[in-house]
């Protein structure tokens, strides 16, 4: 009983430190001992090493953690996100997959989903050895696009994910399906994405199509009964359209994952013009069933 009370005073301290509102305000108070930082780091993959950085949470901890999962090709990082998620009181750890933004390796889907796997490992492990603030049983996924696609993938493999957040997830099943044939063989599909190294889309829709049925996120939503899930799409995306990104909700719904949230915003796939909105959905949401 003694050491419940002094867990639940600790976490009621570490609670109040947070800021208010954690997507406007910083931290009401900063704890000296163990303010806010920044740590640079790699995390292994694949016999490599990926580039990246943790933002840890104000205050001694352990705090829920959540891993980031950029996409195609990762232009748009949504760090603004991983801060306003810090001041909500959980650690961040961002990172860049093999062949991406300087990390080693090759690029691939396949890699991308292993990434994400290695990184949750990193994660777990780190905190089990007591560093970086981290509680190894408080870990959650968040994705972007193919992040999203990522998100949804590694969440329903790994039960042990506490909370999983697509934005805009691309299904990359439909979503190849869609492409036409003549948009895969053009000059520019075929170039070198920025920033991956010598990936491009026509080489994303022939490793898809290769792996359409593992790829498929549809059928892997029934991972998700009785586990925390958010959806958040924008309904004027024009990248990932919504008719790809509502089956997953459904059958997110029809799997009975909750709590289960599916947003549609007024918004592009990139939810330029609602950013606060966006910030102020995805960090109440895993305030509440996150942490």
């Amino acid at each position: 009983m003694k050491h419940t009370l002094i867990a639940l005073l600790a976490t009621t301290i570490s609670v109040a430190a947070h800021a208010a509102n954690p997507v406007l305000e910083d931290p009401a108070d900063v704890n000296r001992d163990f303010p806010p930082g920044l740590i640079e780091l790699t995390v292994p993959s694949g016999g490599t090493e990926m580039v990246g950085h943790m933002y840890t949470a104000n205050g001694p901890g352990p705090h829920p953690t959540v891993v980031m999962l950029h996409g195609f090709p990762g232009n748009e990082k949504n760090l603004d996100l991983a801060q306003s998620l810090r001041r909500a009181g959980f650690n961040t750890l961002y990172f860049h997959y093999r062949g991406a933004w300087g990390s080693g390796g090759d690029y691939s889907v396949r890699h991308v989903t292993e990434d994400a796997a290695a990184a949750l490992a990193y994660v777990r492990e780190k905190g089990k050895a007591g560093e970086m603030r981290i509680d190894p049983t408080r870990v959650s996924l968040f994705g972007h696009s193919l992040g999203g696609f990522n998100a949804i993938y590694t969440g329903a493999a790994d039960k042990g994910v506490l909370c999983t957040v697509a934005a805009a997830p691309a299904d990359l099943a439909p979503f190849v399906g869609a492409a036409s044939s003549e948009a895969v063989v053009s000059t520019a599909a075929q170039a070198p994405v920025p920033g991956l190294d010598g990936y491009s889309f026509a080489d994303l829709v022939t490793e898809t199509k290769a792996n359409v049925d593992d790829y498929s996120l549809k059928g892997k939503m029934a991972a998700f009964e009785g586990r925390a899930l958010m959806i958040v799409s924008g309904g004027l995306d024009t990248v990932v359209p919504l008719d790809i990104q509502i089956p997953l909700a459904e059958a997110a719904q029809m799997a009975d994952a909750k709590p289960f949230s599916h947003v549609v915003m007024d918004a592009d796939h990139s939810f330029s013009w609602g950013r606060i909105a966006f910030m102020e959905k995805v960090t109440n949401w895993m305030q509440k069933n996150c942490q």
